[in-house]
């Protein structure tokens, strides 16, 4: 099961592979971390200290980054040491170096941004006197912060870890992967199924709540507000869609025996990670066949597959707005009949179903940190206006208020 880790975190790993035993009751957690990394529930990955103590792994060494190479840029680099409320900007142009040039050198020289590269700096350099005498208080002082607790934030933020856990430098990576998960409400165009691997979850659709246990496998159906919430313990992987025109039952829609669940793992892996098994195939069809659901029918099947094919590629671009005579046409099928195969499939119209996919995609581009004016033309609309009436249309107030939400359940 592949687990992003936060981009943030692209230096945090370890510095050579490495192949290690897993606890059994590590596995809830590296379930949980798994989903989380897909960006389904909050996106973003997960903390590399959290992944690796779950695994038992030491964490990498906190580090103070290098220096920059060049000799001009150095001195821009002390600079930005020497007077920490300057914003790099200003220290750049002290020293005749544009904004861009500047954060475009620094990354080329350090790896990091000229802002991040002085916070890791700061925060390495208290590291490395919180190993020499182990005063939270003082490291906080030395590095500039106005209480202890900005310092433990801003320290937690940066490795992923807490003051006290740093020794000598080094992370003792006891962070374990433990935290609530919840999905939507949301409004989707296709059946979501996801899978309680442990624990429990609690299925909200329309409002009606269920509760689901470990080997329930659940249907999100389309066209509902539907979406789940998982205590800390629990960890509830999506397996993939269906299409909205398929009669699939709302709730539980079948149980899993424990000689399932590996064929489920390689499933969730191969919907949503882009780990596909030697003979490929196509996923949806899988889960399908799995749940013994057959093809919606009443559809020819090159019909039906020019219709999948169609609805595919407009997941993958939600800007193309193009009517669907347009789109017939391009396909070279009667618009009558590319109409009845998307809402046999999907359930609904294609302007609905565009709309609910637009969302879905716009939601996963909010939760990646994508402001909401640039999201609006990614999705298809002509400006942040009209992205943000059809947001609130769909979830009953505008992207800053979802993103508030996501807020109050933050990364690990």
């Amino acid at each position: 099961m592949p687990i992003r880790v936060r981009d943030a975190d692209r230096t945090a790993g370890p510095t050579a592979p490495f192949l290690g035993d897993v606890a059994s009751d590590a596995v809830p957690a590296l379930l949980a971390a798994f989903t989380r990394s897909l960006g389904v529930l909050h996106g973003g990955g997960v903390r590399a200290a959290a992944l690796l103590g779950s695994l038992g792994h030491p964490a990498s060494r906190i580090a103070v980054p290098a220096m920059p190479s060049s000799p001009d840029l150095c001195r821009v680099a002390e600079s930005l040491l020497s007077d920490p409320s300057r914003s790099p900007a200003e220290v750049g142009a002290d020293h005749g170096v544009g904004e861009s040039v500047l954060a475009r050198r620094f990354r080329a020289e350090t790896g990091w941004t000229p802002l991040r590269w002085r916070t890791r700096h700061v925060l390495g350099k208290a590291a490395e006197r919180l190993g020499e005498h182990g005063r939270v208080a003082r490291a906080a002082a030395d590095a500039g912060y106005g209480s202890p607790q900005a310092f433990a934030r801003a320290f937690r933020r940066e490795w992923g870890i807490a003051p006290a856990d740093a020794v000598a430098g080094a992370a003792t990576a006891s962070t374990q992967i433990r935290r609530a998960a919840e999905l939507g409400p949301q409004c989707n165009g296709y059946h979501i199924v996801v899978w309680v691997a442990v624990g429990s979850a609690v299925i909200d659709v329309d409002g009606v709540s269920t509760t689901a246990h470990a080997g329930d496998v659940v249907c999100l159906p389309a066209g509902t507000s539907a979406g789940f919430r998982a205590g800390a313990d629990s960890a509830v992987l999506p397996l993939g869609w269906l299409p909205g025109g398929s009669h699939v039952a709302d709730g539980v829609i079948a149980r899993i025996g424990d000689d399932q669940r590996a064929p489920l793992l390689r499933l969730a892996a191969w919907a949503y990670a882009a780990v596909a098994p030697v003979v490929g195939g196509d996923p949806r069809i899988a889960l399908q066949r799995m749940l013994g659901l057959p093809e919606p029918d009443g559809i020819l099947p090159p019909v039906a597959d020019a219709a999948f094919a169609l609805l595919e590629r407009l997941s993958e671009h939600p800007e193309d707005s193009r009517p669907l005579p347009e789109l017939a046409r391009q396909l070279g099928i009667p618009s009558v009949e590319l109409r009845d195969a998307v809402e046999t499939l999907t359930g609904t119209t294609l302007r609905t179903w565009r709309a609910r996919t637009r969302m879905s995609v716009a939601r996963r581009l909010l939760r990646d940190g994508v402001h909401a004016s640039q999201v609006a033309g990614r999705v298809g609309y002509a400006d942040a206006a009209a992205f943000s009436r059809a947001f609130r249309r769909a979830h009953g107030g505008p992207p800053s208020q979802f993103l508030a939400a996501q807020s109050r359940s933050p990364l690990l």
